[in-house]
């Protein structure tokens, strides 16, 4: 892999031979083709003459993509989820590198990357729960050192909105229990963030199922865990952030270096609901929230 990564950054050393881009997916799923169409549409109407050569990291495995991109030296390389991000940073140093549909990419930064995050920005998201909780005080929510910088922003998106944020920082899943019942008692709502040191399919599990035991809203990070049982959660429009990476990576073909492009949040941002949570929680929801919601579970 050493050997063909160097011989990778040689090849990049010289122009791109032909009008390529590479779509590198972490997996081939639904979310992941939604923003893929998004970033077609915008190649097909801006410069239809660009061959767009799609690839699957799970199928294919790394070095079979990185002998396709040094056949094809394409302009730019596009990623899809953050499996696929990870292999560009590690595997791709001289051709322009654009993530998409990866939270929280600022460990994966480089001199040839840019990217358009899904975070919600903190601010947007408070604001939405403001509107939705006019009578809620108190936030809780649980992070790792790692998340730490995400705890301080959504502290500072609660400013001038009447939130009071309950904090508590642990180290590993192990802890979230105790974190959380000890919180329950404080707030009105809790708050997940993305973080993959406390948060992984056993930890979430308990959450969601202690959450609606001791009937404590859990807004959460998209609609599949709104379908798990969290009340309801904020997510980026992901048809338009393909749309949005589209956009950057006309400017890159243009000759604009990645790092002069500032990377970018979600413009669009969308709700999914579980009524049949807000039934179990007697909280009622304001039927204008549910009817702009794009996914309602009952």
């Amino acid at each position: 892999m050493i050997l063909m990564c160097l011989a990778l950054s040689s090849a990049w050393s010289s122009a791109a031979g032909s009008d390529v881009v590479f779509a590198v997916f972490s997996a081939d799923i639904a979310p992941y083709r939604q923003a893929f169409d998004g970033f077609k549409g915008v190649m097909q109407e801006k410069n239809g003459s660009l061959r767009i050569i799609e690839c699957d990291l799970e199928k294919e495995g790394a070095n079979g993509i990185v002998q396709r991109v040094m056949k094809e030296r394409p302009h730019l390389v596009l990623t899809l989820g953050p499996a696929a991000a990870k292999f560009a940073k590690e595997s791709i140093s001289n051709t322009p590198v654009l993530y998409c549909m990866v939270l929280r990419p600022q460990p994966l930064a480089g001199p040839n990357i840019t990217w358009v995050s899904m975070d919600v920005p903190p601010r947007a998201k408070m604001e939405r729960i403001r509107k939705i909780f006019p009578a809620a005080g108190k936030i809780g929510m649980i992070y790792s050192p790692g998340s730490a910088i995400l705890y301080r922003e959504v502290v500072e998106g609660c400013k001038d909105l009447g939130f009071q944020m309950v904090g508590k920082k642990i180290n590993s899943a192990e802890e979230l229990p105790k974190a959380f019942n000890d919180m329950a008692r404080q707030i009105d709502l809790f708050l997940m963030t993305p973080d993959t040191k406390i948060y992984f399919p056993e930890s979430i599990k308990y959450l969601l199922t202690e959450g609606l035991r001791k009937k404590m809203p859990i807004i959460g990070l998209a609609p599949a865990y709104t379908r798990a049982g969290a009340l309801l959660s904020f997510y980026a429009d992901y048809l338009d952030l393909g749309r949005q990476a589209g956009e950057m990576a006309l400017r890159i073909i243009d000759g604009v270096k990645p790092q002069d492009i500032e990377p970018a949040q979600p413009r669009k941002i969308k709700i999914s609901v579980n009524l049949a949570v807000t039934e179990i929680l007697g909280i009622k929801i304001d039927p204008k929230v549910i009817e702009e919601a794009s996914d309602v579970f009952k």
